[in-house]
């Protein structure tokens, strides 16, 4: 009797790396025969009007579709398929992979063009941010991964939402030391936790770009400022370390540009984190703008974000009514 190879089709609909999920679902099934192909629809999480994409899943015997972002939770149909599977951040908070396919191994091999590992050493948070899915997600923050099981490259990026939470953190970062693992916390680290000894076990890892953290509030600044200039005796490299700077339409304007303006004045970049209802604010532009201004760094480095709009509209008068717009005269 002939052998039928069942197929299964994997729909990545927003990541902007690898996978982890998708790839624990490709080798789960191919360890049991069965043929594997995934599809990248590259969708972003910025709001704004979205076409819809129909995927003719033909000849498929299931489909599993992950969604990262809550604003793509209705960008797929799927056709010519019964069996069916949606799942991510994006979609539903709740639905959890069955653990004997979350203790699969990453199959990095449905995207052929990866060089980076990526993995959790640690889940979960102790912070509750407003803006955050992960403690509602993952809960509190427990080991989840030891660090051999998620370097499968010569680069690594551990995705820990704040291993300094983690009370063994420090044996995990001497850890890395030792063993010269090129990394870098991508999700950032929670610099209100770092004392001297890790900010001396940071300084000796091998380090991939820029050392990431937050200034999410201006009630943590002098926590911030107080631990930022210890981190530098460790690392006085300037600019080589970035903030995540959060911000909604509910805050003040001048809050934000402060938090930025913090930033430059300490010669660390900025990455402006926006809530999604920046984009349905009648400032919607000037958040743009913004957002562009920390983005270009060559042009952050050298001048304010005032003169950076007079060029940028070729206007004095933008300039002006952006200055009073923040009160920063």
């Amino acid at each position: 009797m002939k052998h039928i190879m069942i197929k299964i089709l994997l729909v990545d609909v927003d990541s902007k790396i690898p996978n982890l999920v998708l790839m624990k679902l490709s080798t789960y099934y191919k360890e049991k025969g069965c043929n594997v192909e995934l599809k990248k629809l590259g969708y972003d999480g910025i709001p704004h009007v979205r076409n819809k994409s129909i995927i003719n899943a033909n000849g498929f015997d299931k489909v599993f579709v992950s969604i990262i972002f809550t604003m793509n939770k209705n960008v797929v149909q799927i056709e010519g398929c019964e069996d069916v599977s949606y799942g991510g951040t994006g979609y539903d908070l709740t639905i959890k992979l069955p653990e004997k396919i979350d203790n699969c191994e990453q199959d990095y091999s449905i995207y052929p063009n990866n060089d980076i590992s990526y993995g959790f050493i640690t889940r979960g948070c102790i912070r509750n941010c407003e803006f955050c899915f992960v403690p509602k997600k993952e809960g509190k923050i427990h080991k989840y991964r030891n660090v051999d099981q998620i370097v499968k490259h010569k680069k690594v990026k551990f995705m820990d939402n704040n291993i300094l939470a983690y009370p063994e953190c420090e044996e995990i970062l001497q850890e890395i030391v030792d063993k010269k693992i090129r990394c870098q916390f991508n999700q950032g680290i929670d610099i209100r936790l770092l004392t001297e000894k890790r900010a001396e076990l940071l300084s000796k890892i091998k380090y991939i770009g820029e050392y990431l953290f937050a200034f999410d509030d201006l009630r943590f600044e002098k926590i911030i400022d107080k631990n930022f200039k210890m981190f530098k005796k460790f690392i006085p490299k300037d600019w080589k370390c970035k903030f995540y700077v959060y911000c909604n339409a509910n805050m003040e304007i001048k809050d934000v540009v402060y938090r930025i303006e913090w930033c430059k004045e300490n010669k660390a970049l900025v990455f402006l984190m926006r809530d999604k209802n920046c984009w349905g604010s009648p400032l919607s532009s000037f958040y743009s703008n913004l957002a562009s201004y920390c983005q270009s760094v060559a042009t952050y480095k050298k001048m304010g974000f005032d003169l950076f709009m007079e060029k940028r509209t070729n206007n004095l008068n933008k300039r002006k009514e952006h200055i009073e717009l923040y009160n920063l005269n």
